[in-house]
């Protein structure tokens, strides 16, 4: 409750995910608007356990750009490095403490996790804008925490390299065997339990559940 209004006026208008007065849905109808504007040219991203992965060092430091209160920021490392307490089919209790040791993940299960991994996954949108992609690639972002898709006018093969490039940066893994290049009409792609269909008109496209 803090937390939340501090940082939601910095996300960029690309994420939907977890956040007020948006939802899939407009992410949806985001895509479907592109795609009826000439943004035809698709990279469907994956990233491999986003979630798991996120380094702490690096999502602290985002954090800490905009809280300065040491013990709300301790309170934060605290909470991401917790062990986790799952129980097996027989009923037994295990702990374990991956987060801590590897130093990476964002335990999830808490009001707390969405924002922090919209808080990271910030760090790819700006990145992208600083270093002229949408702009030179004719390339815009749609997200919903990790569920991606990038929209091109062409070029989408060069703003898949780029994607990579920068996930790389940040320590992300993009998942090879599910993220492709498609092409409107031709081809299609899933997002977030929609399908591009073509109406009859050859014209419009279309999101269909």
């Amino acid at each position: 409750m803090v937390l939340e209004p501090i940082f939601e006026a910095d996300l960029p208008t690309e994420q939907h995910g977890y956040r007020p007065e948006r939802n899939a849905l407009s992410a949806v109808k985001q895509v479907h608007s592109l795609l009826n504007t000439g943004y035809t040219h698709v990279v469907d991203a994956d990233l491999s356990a986003y979630f798991d992965t996120v380094p702490h060092s690096e999502l602290l430091q985002s954090v800490a750009r905009r809280v300065v209160d040491r013990q709300m920021l301790h309170l934060i490392k605290m909470w991401l490095e917790t062990p986790v307490e799952e129980t097996d089919e027989r009923g037994r209790k295990m702990r374990t403490t991956r987060n801590r040791d590897e130093k990476r993940g964002i335990p999830q299960g808490s009001p707390l996790s969405p924002l922090l991994s919209n808080i990271y996954m910030r760090r790819f949108v700006l990145g992208w804008k600083r270093m002229g992609h949408e702009g030179r690639l004719g390339a815009r972002i749609v997200s919903y925490a990790d569920d991606l898709v990038i929209c091109c006018k062409g070029n989408a093969e060069e703003a898949l390299q780029a994607m990579r490039d920068i996930m790389t940066r940040l320590k992300l893994t993009v998942n090879q065997q599910k993220t492709h290049v498609c092409r409107i009409p031709e081809q299609y792609f899933d997002f977030l339990g929609y399908s591009v269909l073509q109406k009859h008109t050859g014209k419009e496209f279309i999101m269909n559940k």
